[in-house]
């Protein structure tokens, strides 16, 4: 998300943001309807999540890798960027991460009262990772936007350490978790 706000800027990055809430969403709906439990204690299918997750984000490691090997001659003076982070984008990070999964079966249900309705507790609290979330990311997306001039001429830098984190986290997800 980062480098999507320091390449394209807030506004460009909105869709990414957005798509990032609504999986995070999901995954929380999921969690209150039971399909999560089910979906942690099948091998197959959280396996299935995990691979997914992990191959997804491998790929945009590679894609962001991938102008680093572009000679200067091959690069066109305005060529638009080929990365481009959508909602679908954000939307498939959040769901196929199986993090996300385990936190909101995890963590969500400490912070619920038994006494109380589990239904509103849950949407109320997932209402409230999902405000902090976007607004930690509208944060982070602005802030890129005052520091994007001095990323202008180390882009490729930028994008290589994007490339390798997501290929880091991609090996994680594949092969620890």
């Amino acid at each position: 998300m980062l480098n999507s706000a320091l390449t394209h800027g807030l506004r460009k990055t909105l869709p990414l943001m957005c798509g990032i809430i609504f999986g995070m969403g999901t995954v929380s709906i999921v969690t209150l309807s039971g399909l999560s439990a089910l979906i942690l204690h099948s091998q197959l299918a959280f396996s299935t999540i995990k691979y997914l997750g992990g191959f997804y984000i491998g790929y945009l490691g590679v894609i962001s890798l991938l102008p680093l090997f572009r000679s200067a001659r091959h690069a066109l003076p305005n060529e638009q960027p080929k990365k481009k982070m959508t909602f679908y984008t954000g939307v498939i990070l959040s769901i196929f991460n199986p993090k996300t999964l385990v936190f909101f079966t995890a963590l969500l249900p400490t912070f619920i009262v038994q006494t109380n309705g589990l239904v509103q507790q849950t949407i109320l609290l997932t209402l409230v990772l999902l405000i902090c979330t976007f607004s930690v990311h509208l944060v982070y997306s602005k802030l890129c936007g005052f520091v994007a001039h001095f990323f202008e001429q180390r882009m490729k830098w930028v994008d290589g350490i994007t490339g390798i984190t997501f290929i880091v986290f991609a090996v994680i997800m594949l092969f620890k978790l």
